[in-house]
């Protein structure tokens, strides 16, 4: 320990690719949050955080921006009553008390920019002060037990307390209002303006249409997840809103995955043609509608007084 060598929490498991969890950040928090003693899960921190109803801002970058990622770990800190802090490019002194002081306290940090997977985020579960060092893992194909080591490179770190305090059942409806708002704000538009460069485009999208549309899965899959979950702890009438909500967002996947794998190469020689990718528009077009009528599930889940059968809004 300290002088003598590096101090780990041994045993963390490693993020990995190709597991249905897209979304890096929070894979990590998930595995950060398990060593602080609170077992979410993927699909209820994607809900939480607002992930799983975020819609890419293509034709730009489809990752998450640096608001977007702020925006999600303040929902988190919501969430646990506090005691999430995001720390943005702290210099290299700071940034290792902050993972000093977390290790020493038994919980990982998450952390984007570091290792040999730097687009992504890491959890760092060690550190070797003798070395300048940080031990931990980066998103990885295949399940490893044994840390990488590097020097403490990081755009962003994600501390968490030691002993989180989730506040229940009102920060799940929480993250149904904050959805609603995402999707009123810029989720809508993002979709309408996804489909119009797809039919106004004279060139192949490229790869980061197949990274957005590859996100999208993602975070509904979960979003399905999360939403049949929270249908189960909730009253009736507003538990069969968030399931019609849940039966829509996967309508929504099922369409986006019926066209095959993103990135696959069936699906990119497809855009190469411009009939190609009026036929994408068109899938995104019905997947769309059926997003449209998730929302519109979602505010009626908190707002309505009677079941979905009830209504001819749907």
């Amino acid at each position: 320990r300290g002088s003598t060598g590096p101090t780990v929490i041994a045993g963390v498991d490693a993020p990995l690719r190709g597991t249905g969890r897209g979304h890096s950040i929070a894979q990590v928090l998930d595995l950060a949050l398990r060593e602080a003693g609170l077992s979410l899960g993927y699909d209820a921190l994607m809900g939480i955080t607002g992930l799983a109803f975020r819609v890419p801002a293509w034709p730009g970058a489809a990752g998450l921006t640096g608001d977007e990622t702020a925006a999600a770990v303040r929902a988190l800190d919501d969430a646990l009553r506090g005691d999430v802090v995001l720390h943005e490019a702290p210099e290299t002194d700071a940034a290792m008390d902050i993972v000093r002081r977390s290790i020493d306290a038994g919980v990982p940090v998450a952390a984007l920019g570091w290792g040999s997977a730097k687009e992504s985020w890491s959890v760092i579960c060690g550190y070797d002060t003798d070395r300048g060092r940080w031990l931990g893992h980066c998103v990885l194909d295949a399940p490893r037990k044994q840390y990488e080591s590097w020097p403490p490179t990081h755009e962003m770190l994600v501390e968490l307390p030691r002993s989180p305090r989730p506040r229940g059942r009102e920060a799940l409806r929480q993250a149904v209002r904050r959805a609603g708002a995402s999707w009123s704000d810029s989720g809508e538009q993002r979709y309408e303006r996804w489909i119009t460069e797809l039919r106004g485009t004279e060139e192949p999208p490229g790869i980061d249409h197949e990274v957005a549309v590859e996100l999208v899965i993602d975070a509904r899959t979960a979003a399905v997840g999360f939403l049949r979950r929270l249908a189960e702890l909730e009253e009736p009438i507003p538990g069969a809103w968030l399931e019609l909500a849940a039966d829509r967002h996967l309508e929504a996947m099922e369409l986006l995955e019926s066209r095959g794998r993103p990135q696959s190469q069936a699906a990119m020689a497809r855009l190469e043609t411009r009939r190609g990718r009026e036929m994408e528009a068109d899938l995104l077009a019905r997947a769309l509608r059926s997003e449209q009528k998730a929302f519109r599930a979602l505010r009626l889940a908190l707002e309505a007084d009677y079941p979905p059968d009830e209504a001819d809004v749907l």
